[in-house]
This record gives structure tokens, sequence and C-alpha cells, in this order.
């Protein structure tokens, strides 16, 4: 039935944290939503072997160790768990530009992360760190911590000769091997949060020398990486190395609303979960695309959103939220700058295939028409493969496992982002609430919409692929080729871009979620201009209250605001 009055009061505005790095092990215990995909992902976390925990940002990676990390703190029959979070790795990149040792620093900066998750493990068990600390001369948890925090500062050179360049893998073998005899536990696990350094390539190889390395008879070490840009480089074999372990729910699985219910249920009061109409929260479900922190965003923006129709409050959060996520594949231009214009295909691309597939699904209303089936070509480029990777990394599209419909007449099956089919009226605009669940409930026609890549990008858009050099930093003439040394044009010495500085340059008028009249008011009151600018102020508040209507509330909204740019960006 359609809803057409419901309306959201801005009062019940939402007190949840959409982010599982932020939450204690206690929220964490407690709100991890039930389901298969999720049970499973548990069970290979805490068992043998290596792991690659495999998928986009958002759909539950961090919650899901976090939640593996403290079972095993409290359960006898587990084994020992440690947990580290890499996603600071960039802080460390521009060293690979200024130091000669950048990837020594790099290696001692996650045996340090590695070496105080021990000592963490030690407190959150309520266990005495004097044993550690006895193990060896260097397990001292304040100086590992302040090794850490000056690494990623590009400070603390003392104390890098000191003790960065003093650890090395078996350090923390012996650390391990410690806790082992400390808990009475036969194994231990090691759960790598954020280890995609896909921004990175030369730490991320590095990273993962590290990661064979620490895989023993008695430690499996387990890692989080994204499905598109994550390059293990020529030693690392992933498909030999690590089992990979794909976290992300599917539209289609049949525990879906259950399971996407259960996740609102645990992480919203109960009367903030009933004050939103059925219909609407069986919508936001499907429009969230089985990513558990982009649901948890909706239903907070529809209830902080200003009263008005139901309608227009789900037509406003949707249309935001799908220009965020085009916003952020986009970004990978400038984040995979030789990429760029493999992005830009692939962003004409999902276009054409949003377009043929929302007019498919429009025909017949009766069956469930979602699915882009996309021929597998015998000369499909390794660049036209990493094109529809980073539309997977994103959560463009959605990948199925491939089928055949005769000799050579293979297909990989993809669905588009649910969001981008609902706005081009795939499923009807006269019941808006409630045709996508309809058609989510619909049997499935036997066929996908059938394409290949030449049809669904322009005529030159497979031969305009290619691997972009970065221009010169001084006049941004473009390179001849990859081992050109200086700028043909100026004369310039050419060096590579530091992604962490690219992110600080990022102007707060790129920042989709900040208005535009507000970076007016910041550029005539402040002098406020860039990411960089707020990520260094010593009082970033106070210097954002300079601008007129900016007070304490509103100043803490937009530096949130720049912080979540930064996560994307460097994550």
């Amino acid at each position: 039935m359609q809803v057409t009055g419901t309306m959201i009061s801005s009062t019940q505005a939402a007190e949840f944290e959409e982010r599982a790095d932020q939450l204690s092990l206690a929220l964490i215990d407690a709100s991890l939503a039930d389901g298969e995909v999720f049970r499973r992902a548990r069970a290979k976390l805490l068992g043998r072997g290596a792991k690659l925990l495999v998928g986009p940002r958002g759909t539950g990676k961090t919650h899901i160790m976090r939640y593996a990390y403290a079972q095993a703190m409290n359960q006898v029959d587990k084994p020992l768990a440690l947990y580290a979070t890499f996603n600071r790795y960039l802080n460390l990149e521009p060293l690979l530009k200024k130091s000669p040792d950048a990837k020594q620093r790099f290696h001692s900066w996650v045996l340090a992360k590695l070496l105080v998750s021990a000592f963490d493990w030690l407190r959150d068990a309520g266990k005495d760190e004097a044993k550690l600390q006895a193990a060896d001369p260097l397990f001292k948890r304040e100086d590992l911590s302040q090794l850490v925090a000056r690494l990623e500062r590009g400070t603390g050179e003392e104390l890098y000769e000191a003790l960065g360049q003093r650890l090395t893998v078996d350090h923390v073998l012996k650390a391990v091997g410690k806790l082992l005899e400390v808990s009475g536990r036969t194994r231990a696990v090691l759960l790598l949060d954020d280890a995609a350094l896909s921004l990175a390539d030369e730490y991320l190889v590095a990273f993962f020398e590290i990661f064979r390395q620490l895989k023993t008879e008695l430690i499996a070490p387990k890692a989080s990486v994204y499905p598109g840009s994550t390059q293990y480089g020529p030693t690392f074999h992933a498909s030999h190395e690590a089992e990979e372990v794909h976290l992300w729910l599917s539209v289609e699985d049949a525990e879906y609303s259950q399971i996407m219910g259960d996740i609102a249920a645990r992480r919203l009061l109960p009367e903030q979960v009933a004050g939103i109409n059925p219909d609407i929260l069986e919508l936001l479900k499907y429009l969230s695309f089985g990513v558990p922190r982009t649901y948890l965003r909706l239903l907070r923006e529809l209830l902080t959103s200003k009263p008005r129709s139901a309608q227009q409050q789900v037509n406003g959060i949707v249309e935001a939220q799908a220009e965020l996520m085009r916003a952020e594949f986009d970004s990978l231009r400038i984040k995979l700058k030789q990429f760029a214009s493999i992005v830009q295909a692939g962003g004409e691309l999902f276009d054409k295939a949003v377009q043929d597939v929302a007019a498919a699904q429009t025909t017949d209303t009766r069956v469930r028409n979602i699915v882009l089936g996309l021929q597998q070509e015998k000369n499909r480029s390794p660049l036209a493969e990493r094109m529809l990777r980073f539309l997977v990394e994103v959560g463009l599209l959605y990948p199925l496992q491939p089928v055949s419909h005769g000799p050579d007449r293979k297909y990989d099956r993809y669905i588009p982002h649910l969001a981008f089919l609902w706005r081009k009226g795939a499923f009807g605009r006269s019941a808006w609430s409630t045709g996508l669940t309809a058609c989510m409930q619909s049997p499935s026609t036997k066929h996908p919409v059938r394409r290949e890549l030449s049809t669904l990008l322009p005529q030159d858009g497979l031969a305009r692929m290619k691997l972009d050099l970065p221009p010169c930093q001084k006049c941004g003439t473009e390179r001849i080729n990859e081992s050109q040394k200086y700028c043909h044009q100026c004369g310039e010495e050419l060096v590579a871009a530091s992604m962490f500085e690219e992110c600080m340059k990022l102007p707060l008028e790129k920042i989709p979620e900040i208005s535009q009249a507000m970076v007016r008011r910041l550029r005539e009151d402040t002098q406020l201009r860039t990411v960089g600018d707020v990520y260094a102020s010593q009082n970033a508040s106070g210097d954002l209250q300079r601008a007129s209507y900016v007070g304490p509330v509103r100043a803490g909204e937009i530096i949130r605001k720049v912080e979540r740019v930064i996560e994307e960006f460097l994550s």
C-alpha cells in the first residue's frame, strides 16, 4: 500500500554510531546481526589457516573482526585472538617520497602495532602486562605506542633508531608465544583490519610479506581487504596463500530483510524503529544494497531530517546517498591517478548498465529483472577487468556467479546498485514506497539483461582506457613515459604525488555534505579553505565558529564530515 503522509520528526534524533571501529567491545558483542553470511565469516576468522576477508567499505569487516576478538576473549575454547587496525597507513605514505628507508620504517610500524595489540589483549583480558614485558627488553607498551605515533607523524628519529630498527617478525612470534602460555590457549589468530593498503603499493607488498612470515603452525593471520584495488605484489599469490572469505550480503539472499532488520533493531532504540513506517524501513533496507553502514546512515538521515512528507524525505535521502556513492567512485581518479581513464570509462559503463537494466525491469513488473549479464570475451583486457573490479569495490555493482548459455556464451553477472535503478524509475513511480519491495519478492526472470562491454561503452570507450601517468607537478604537462625523470616542458624533476598530501589539499567545496552556502561563509569569515586546514587546526571547532551562524554543534558536524572524508579517502 502506498504511503503518502507519514512524517518523521527531527526530534527523534538518532543517537547511534555507524562505524564499528568507534564502538566499545560490549556494544560490538551485542550489536552484530545474525545471518549465515556473518556466521560463516566469524567461523572462518577464528578457524585455522590464513584468510582474506573481502568486501567493499561498510559491509561489516571491522565489526566481524572486533566481534571475533571479543568472542575469543570470553570463550576459553576459542583461540587466542589479537586485533590490530592499519587504517592510518597513509600517514606514512609521504615517507616514500622523502625517506630512503621508508619501507623499513613502515615494516617497524606494522610490527610495533602488532606488539601493541598484544598488550591490548592483556589489558582487555585483565592480565598482568609484566609477564610480556619480561619476555624481551623491547617489550615496553609505552615505547612501542610512542614509536607508532611518531612514525605516523613522520618524527621520532631517535626512537626509531633505538627501537624500530631492532624489531623483527620474530619479536611478534615471541610475544604471541608468551600470550599463548599466559592464556592457556593452544593456537592464535591475528586479526589484521584495514589491510587493503591500496593507495601505497610499495607498502602493500611489504605488508603481505610480513603476513606470510606470521603464518605458522600455531598462528593464523587474517586480513581484511577490498575486492578491486588491493594489489598483493609479485611475491604474494592470494589464491594460494590464503582463503578468500567474501563479506557482502546479497539483496537476493533469502535472509536479507530479516538480517537488515536485525541490524536496525540492535543499533537503534525501539522507539526510533517504531517511529518509522514499516514500508519505508523495508525500502531503505534494499536501497542500502546490503551495506550495513549505508543502512544506518540512511536511517540516521531519516530520523534527523526536517519534517516533511515521507516521499520527499526518502527522495532527498536517496538522492544524497547516490551522489555520495558516485562521488566516492569518481574520487578514485584522484586517489589512483594511474587509473583515471579506467575510472572514467567505468562511470560511463555503469550509467549505461543502470539505464538498460532499469528499462528491462520496467517492461514487466511481475518478475524481478535486475541482473546484468556481461559476456566474457576472450580478448578482454586486464584494464577492463580492473574497471569492473573498481565498480565492485565501491559497491556500485554486486557480483554474482557467472553462468553459461552455451558454447562461447558465458556471462559474468552483476546487480547494479538498487538506489540508482530506483532513481531511474525501475520499480514504478506510482507506488514509490512499495514497488521495490514487491519487485524483490517477485520471481526472478530466467535470463539477465545481456550485454557486451562494447555495447555499454561509447564507441571509443575501450580504446580510451589506458594507464595514466601523473603530470609534472610544476607546470602540469603530461609525462611521455613512465621512466621519464624530468619534465620535457619545464625541466622540473618529476616526483610521484603523495596521496596523503593530495587528500589534505582537497577544497572544502569538494565535500558533498557541506553546503556551498556554508563554504562561502567559511571563506568570508575564516582562513579554512581545505581539508588539511581543518585537520591541522589546533582548535578546529573554535576556528569554524568564527563563521556566521556556526556554533559548537554545527562546528562539530563539519569536523565529523571532514574526518569522514579523510577516512574514506585514505582507506
